[in-house]
């Protein structure tokens, strides 16, 4: 775990560095005017963000980087059901590129990626 005097910032702070990273990326590759627009995205989220870490619910001791067990465990299931949702999603993908004659190999990337770490998950965590 992170450990810093602020912890409401850093889900803001990492929020910012990507989209900043990613305005740049828009900036070589389609100009200034998509990477305006990706900055302004990104100031609008990383105030989103830093706003809901200041509520007191659920979500905002999530955002804000200090949830108690039941808080974990809410944001353990989450992510667990959007990890096996994209999992889905990319075998749904293999199939329909398949079927339409594409090539299929972005979606197999991420269905194997995703059920190698959830094979690798399963040996770090099966005596814990």
């Amino acid at each position: 775990m992170i450990s810093t005097k602020h912890p409401r910032l850093i889900v803001p702070a990492v929020m910012a560095v990507g989209g900043t990273a990613l305005a740049i990326g828009s900036w070589i590759g389609a100009g200034w005017g998509a990477a305006l627009g990706c900055e302004l995205v990104t100031v609008i989220a990383t105030c989103g963000y830093f706003a809901l870490g200041g509520r007191d619910s659920d979500v905002g001791a999530l955002i804000a980087s200090k949830p108690d067990e039941r808080q974990a465990s809410i944001g353990m299931r989450a992510a667990a059901l959007s990890g096996m949702t994209l999992v889905v999603v990319a075998l749904g993908g293999v199939v329909i590129a398949t079927a339409m004659g594409e090539f299929a190999w972005p979606f197999l990337l991420f269905s194997v990626v995703g059920g190698a770490s959830y094979l690798v998950g399963l040996i770090i965590y099966r005596d814990k």
